[in-house]
């Protein structure tokens, strides 16, 4: 069952990284224009842009609580695996592999372990926590 609710926390999260990709964007088309797809260095700058985006919204919220909304809704808890929330060194790391891997990352819930391969080898885990 936790893979369901793991599943469903990363489409709930990614819906809110859409809107949030969606707001970003304005100020970056004000800045350059909409032809700031013809340019390919502008181009790579607004696609590192939306990850570090992303970065800083997934990131606070694994080293303020280790819940994002959508682990939260579906009381689900990001841990180091000794129990404790991620460090900063914890979160650079699953980042990285989380967007390195995918969606390959995803191959981990098929395992008996039951966790995501970015999980694995950041040594953190998703479990579900009690209301």
């Amino acid at each position: 069952m936790n893979r369901l609710k793991i599943i469903f926390a990363f489409f709930y999260d990614l819906l809110l990284l859409c809107a949030l990709w969606f707001v970003a964007t304005i100020p970056f088309l004000i800045w350059q224009g909409e032809s700031f797809a013809q340019n390919p260095l502008m181009l790579l700058a607004f696609q590192i842009y939306l990850i570090a985006i992303s970065y800083i919204y997934l990131t606070f919220f694994w080293m303020q609580n280790g819940q994002t909304p959508g682990l939260r809704t579906w009381k689900l808890q990001l841990q180091s695996e000794d129990g404790y929330l991620l460090t900063r060194h914890n979160s650079n790391l699953r980042f990285t592999l989380a967007t390195l891997l995918f969606p390959i990352g995803w191959i981990g819930l098929l395992t008996p372990k039951k966790q995501l391969l970015q999980d694995i080898l950041a040594k953190t885990k998703i479990v579900p926590i009690q209301p």
